[in-house]
């Protein structure tokens, strides 16, 4: 997945201006989001190139048509598959940013397998897979940074709030990282002790960087003080929160003494 994770990179670079505005073309979506002809490129070739290394069900934030839909049986999901974010941050890709990324994640019986979260403009790569480790640019990630006093978190700023005031202490905001994949793996570098996303990420946000926190000893829990659950179905998550396996399990337990 790494080779094709950097090939899909190359494809988006191709439209990538840094610091200036994409060379894509861009539309919006229902809702107003933004898409560009990057994403359906790279999405194209993820769909063609991922079967070489499994024969599993492709999901994607770009082919809507084959998502799981929720009023079909929870049984009736696949029993594995891709699920892809072809460029993760789009906004900050059309303009110019550096932080948007290619993520695959593989998702085995409701359960995070597998994931790449590949930043082309910064050449940047996390990867892991189950029982295999989880790794930063080739580079094993063996234990946590340790915590700082006082905590810093990357994230929205009324999250960031609501969060120090649920655990009462003070956190400090890190400078938001605008691709939640990436995001969510900041913890993992020293970047942040915690890094939050509002309610309404997506499997295909989640899956790969879940895969690669749990690898690293990290966890990846929502505002209930509980693993997020995969559907498949398009639908959106709580608010999530990840970081070290102690600091989530300690939040987690504080979240729980009280109705979010």
């Amino acid at each position: 997945m790494l080779d094709i994770a950097r090939k899909a990179g190359e494809i988006a670079l191709r439209d990538f201006r840094p610091g200036f505005r994409t060379r894509a073309q861009v539309t919006s979506k229902e809702g107003g989001s933004p898409v560009t002809s990057a994403d359906h490129a790279v999405d194209a070739y993820l769909h063609s190139a991922l079967p070489a290394v499994a024969p599993l069900a492709y999901h994607s934030e770009e082919q809507p048509e084959f998502w799981h839909k929720q009023d079909r049986a929870r049984d009736d999901m696949p029993h594995a598959a891709f699920v892809v974010d072809p460029i993760d941050g789009t906004r900050n890709f059309v303009e110019g940013g550096d932080a948007w990324c290619i993520v695959i994640g593989v998702l085995a019986k409701g359960h995070p397998a597998a994931g790449v979260v590949y930043m082309p403009a910064r050449r940047e790569t996390f990867s892991a897979f189950r029982g295999g480790g989880a790794f930063h640019n080739g580079i094993r990630l063996a234990g946590q940074p340790a915590a700082t006093t006082p905590l810093r978190a990357t994230g929205p700023r009324p999250m960031v709030e609501w969060l120090g005031l649920r655990l009462d202490q003070q956190l400090v905001q890190t400078a938001p990282v605008p691709a939640l994949a990436h995001r969510m793996l900041k913890p993992l570098t020293g970047y942040a002790d915690l890094a939050l996303a509002n309610a309404g990420g997506h499997d295909w946000d989640i899956v790969a960087s879940a895969s690669i926190l749990s690898e690293a000893g990290a966890a990846l829990i929502t505002v209930e003080g509980t693993p997020p659950v995969y559907r498949l179905d398009g639908g959106g998550h709580p608010r999530l929160i990840a970081g070290s396996q102690a600091l989530c399990k300690k939040i987690g337990a504080s979240l729980l003494t009280d109705t979010v």
